[in-house]
């Protein structure tokens, strides 16, 4: 707790009230100081002085790797079509997560500037437009946000829509845009300093990374120490005067070139996506009214699709509606937006079915949901994904049975991959998913197929052990 002299100055925005302190719960990873309650911590972060001269601690950082499969279609002697699946490039994503401490301050400046941003989302009109890391979209998920998308698209007899998304979008966030957004959406021409010293330590941040602080570890602390942390019988990574000599060598800066990026992991990051592009969110969306007074615009983090009703036979406007978005998108470039050409899907819904620029069969790929006008599903990668940890699964509860000659440990794996945790710590696993899913979206136009992609799960998992 603070002690400083002279009375502490409090937080006097009117968002600072609307808190959930119950969400501020203790993480049990391992970082450079000890794990900490909100009880022991919330005196401060509501204290301005203690965080403007608050000394942050590094990130811990690794990559998340995503393998990805692409279908291949094939044409037999006889004729026949065969699928295949290959394995596409690889996404690698970078992660960084902050200290206990610093990490109840990012999340408590992210909730402060969420909900200043959700005044403001709805004063400029782009509240609808914005749909990730918002804290007002109380019980909605993606399943909702994809069907309030396909509902819409269904309503119109004929459609353009445009589905793409940012490369590397939190890479190369402007540090200058996104200082000058955040001042507009708090209503203050000056940062003040402890907002500029969050601010100053979101951009300019430092980091470590894991395997470097593993390999610390394992010289520090010997054997079973993958145990030792799990059962937090370690505090913290090291002590202050260890940390000194560590940084000497080990201390990384925010690697991306120039004055932009920001780390992808911590709270206060997610909501600084959305403020960052309040100026584009804002011109897409009248864009769209300008087109089609029924239009739609909706942003995902860097997700982004656009459906605008058409009178026309749809092959010329295919061309204009892309090119005058693509050329807005290109006035931001600056600012780091970053299209992905061979992520942009341009397609028409001729009030039967999508089709793409050719006018030949085609789908849209939304949030995880596909659909091709007459049927909706499960976006085949999912249910990959899903296959692919479950039968891992399976493997590890096999690998145990061969070592005690004894039944596995098959609780977890029915709770994580089976209809048996369907309500699994309350919130369920991909099953559940699946179900909420084909509940939702079979109230569309279409046939929806999500519970027959799920149906055999059971005799699958159980083929395989």
């Amino acid at each position: 707790m603070n002690q400083g002299n002279g009375p502490h100055q409090l937080h006097n925005l009117s968002s600072s009230s609307n808190i959930n302190w119950e969400k501020y719960r203790t993480k049990g990873y391992l970082h450079f100081d000890e794990r900490i309650q909100i009880g022991h911590m919330k005196a401060d972060l509501l204290n301005k002085d203690f965080v403007a001269s608050y000394a942050f601690l590094p990130f811990l950082h690794f990559e998340m790797n995503f393998k990805r499969f692409v279908t291949v279609k094939e044409i037999d002697e006889l004729g026949n079509v065969i699928k295949r699946k290959e394995p596409g490039k690889p996404k690698t994503r970078q992660i960084f997560y902050a200290a206990h401490k610093d990490s109840f301050i990012y999340k408590y400046y992210g909730d402060l500037l969420n909900n200043a941003y959700n005044n403001y989302a709805t004063d400029n009109e782009i509240d609808e437009n914005v749909i990730a890391y918002r804290n007002n979209k109380f019980g909605e998920n993606n399943i909702d946000f994809a069907f309030q998308v396909f509902e819409h698209l269904f309503k119109f007899e004929k459609a353009v829509v445009i589905a793409s998304d940012f490369s590397k979008y939190f890479d190369n966030i402007s540090h200058h845009t996104l200082k000058e957004n955040m001042k507009r959406v708090l209503g203050v021409s000056t940062l003040e300093k402890d907002w500029y010293q969050v601010f100053k330590n979101l951009t300019k941040f430092t980091y470590v990374n894991r395997e470097d602080i593993y390999n610390f570890l394992e010289e520090k602390h010997g054997r079973k120490l993958d145990k030792k942390i799990k059962m937090h019988q370690i505090s913290r990574i090291m002590e202050p005067a260890e940390f000194r000599e560590f940084k000497k060598f080990y201390l990384k800066r925010n690697p991306n070139l120039g004055p932009f990026g920001i780390p992808q992991g911590s709270s206060m990051s997610a909501v600084c996506s959305n403020v960052h592009l309040i100026d584009f969110d804002k011109e897409i969306s009248e864009w769209c009214k300008q087109k089609n007074a029924n239009a739609m615009y909706r942003r995902y983090c860097d997700d982004l699709i656009v459906v605008i009703p058409i009178e026309g036979e749809g092959s010329d406007e295919f061309s204009v509606i892309r090119n005058e978005l693509f050329s807005i998108i290109k006035k931001y470039e600056p600012d780091g937006l970053i299209v992905q050409p061979e992520k942009t899907e341009i397609r028409l819904w001729n009030g039967n079915e999508i089709l793409d620029e050719q006018l030949n069969p085609s789908k849209i790929d939304y949030l995880g949901f596909v659909t091709d006008g007459q049927m909706i599903q499960l976006r085949e990668k999912s249910l990959f994904n899903y296959y692919t940890r479950a039968y891992r699964k399976v493997k590890t509860v096999k690998g145990i049975e061969r070592f005690t000659k004894r039944p596995g440990p098959k609780r977890s794996l029915y709770d994580l991959y089976t209809h048996l945790g369907f309500n699994y710590k309350e919130r369920g696993n991909f099953v559940t998913y699946a179900y909420k899913a084909h509940n939702k979206m079979n109230k569309l136009p279409v046939k929806c197929l999500i519970k027959k992609q799920v149906k055999r799960h059971w005799r699958r998992i159980h083929k395989k052990l």
